[in-house]
């Protein structure tokens, strides 16, 4: 079984082997499958729109291959080494369409999470291995996949959905999976280095059986690259002047398809084929939905992207929405609105290194930013309120922001200063005059 993938290259898993048997029945259920039809990246921008195009199953398949090397080189058991294959290809089976733009919001009403949703693939919703409709006529059958291959059920959920605090190879600070998603997009995007640093990284890597991952130190560079790509990759998503406008149809579209029950906590288990089907042929999503194919009719008026701010209330983008506009009412205009988003740890994080032979280290930051956008939201050229203007928007959107997260020293970018750079200004001292 072979594969030809834009980072990895010439994968090839070799016929016969129990693990390959296994891969291969498993990319063959319905549940992987899907995942030929869901996008990585949410955000189809014509700025990074390769990005756009690619799939979950390639990655998917990239994880597997990084599993099953690392469990060759490590020496693992048969044993541990069906597990970790199995959780590798699995542990985006679960994603809904639009990924964590759909997660986000429906985690706004109920405690939604893919990795929860995993385990009901494979257990059932009560948890009695009741088979789960994933196509029409079509059921789950990684369960029954798993149990065929003596598979420890309950040892590949825990590996994708570990207790808190535990370390595995798929979910820690650094694991093959975010290894392989940020160098995939750096390859995507036609970054110098992408490929020759993750096979670097990934010759430096050994397993502790199922547990955290160890480093020898000569890593380091590379880790320290892989957190550089990861960084200018989400800062060009969410401030590139040319992004806002597409993240901001896409944040619409998604709110209103989990407001008029187009997709529910309940009902999330289509592609995004069907997704956007739907959202066509219902009334209250469809001039939206239409944008996607014929063009953004979406403009970005102005933006403050407030960076680097400690603060301990946590807030719904929804919910400064609304109280942005409940409190700038002034700038309230028919057509135009706001588009949000707020983070935490995306854009950088702070990774702890389990190094091999050598003390554990720590590299990076932890990211925080919430971007401001005032978004004109049909054709025409945009227009401040009468008597009104940009300088005023932005000081009344600082001020506020300030007293809502009760924050005073932070780092701000607007659309003029944008640099691609995350941490740019080291002050909070700004002319709007």
């Amino acid at each position: 079984m072979e594969f030809h993938d834009i980072l990895h290259g010439h994968i090839k898993f070799p016929d016969g082997d129990e693990l390959t048997k296994l891969l291969q029945d498993l990319l063959n259920s319905a549940e992987i499958n899907r995942l030929r039809n869901m996008r990585q990246m949410n955000f189809d921008v014509p700025l990074i729109q390769e990005l756009g195009r690619s799939r979950r199953l390639p990655h998917s398949i990239g994880v597997a291959n990084l599993a099953y090397q690392l469990s060759k080189k490590s020496f693992l058991s048969k044993h541990d080494s069906k597990i970790l294959l199995a959780a590798a290809i699995m542990h985006d089976a679960a994603i809904p369409p639009y990924g964590h733009l759909v997660e986000s919001e429906l985690k706004a009403a109920s405690d939604f999470s893919h990795e929860r949703r995993v385990e009901e693939l494979v257990r059932g919703p009560q948890g009695g291995y009741v088979n789960t409709e994933i196509f029409e006529g079509k059921t789950s059958e990684v369960g029954d996949i798993l149990r065929k291959h003596q598979t420890d059920i309950e040892a590949v959920m825990s590996l994708i959905r570990p207790a808190d605090g535990t370390k595995t190879p798929i979910s820690a600070d650094i694991d093959i999976d975010n290894i392989d998603n940020v160098h995939r997009m750096a390859a995507m995007l036609g970054w110098d280095n992408a490929r020759e640093n993750f096979k670097s990284l990934i010759s430096l890597i050994r397993l502790n059986e199922l547990q955290e991952m160890s480093f020898s130190k000569e890593a380091l560079p590379y880790i320290k690259k892989w957190l550089e790509f990861r960084e200018r990759i989400y800062t060009m998503i969410i401030a590139h002047p040319e992004c806002v406008p597409y993240n901001a149809l896409q944040a619409d579209l998604v709110h209103l398809a989990v407001v008029n029950g187009i997709i529910t906590p309940k009902d999330w288990l289509i592609d995004e084929q069907q997704f956007e089907e739907k959202l066509r042929n219902t009334i209250e999503t469809k001039s939206l939905a239409m944008q996607l194919i014929t063009g953004c009719e979406y403009s970005l008026v102005d933006y403050v992207w407030i960076k680097d701010f400690r603060t301990s209330k946590k807030l719904h983008n929804s919910e400064i929405v609304k109280s942005i506009g409940d409190n700038l009412s002034v700038f309230n205009q028919q057509g135009y609105g706001y588009f949000i988003w707020n983070e935490k740890g995306l854009i950088s994080r702070e990774v702890s290194i389990h190094g091999l032979n050598w003390e554990e280290d720590n590299l990076g930051y932890n990211s925080t930013s919430c971007m401001i956008a005032y978004v004109k939201k049909t054709k025409g050229n945009a227009q401040w309120p009468k008597g009104e203007g940009k300088n005023k928007w932005r000081k009344q959107v600082v001020d506020h922001f300030c007293k809502l997260f009760d924050v005073t020293y932070f780092t701000i970018d607007f659309p003029e200063t944008y640099s691609g750079v995350f941490l740019t200004n080291r002050n909070n001292e700004f002319d709007f005059d």
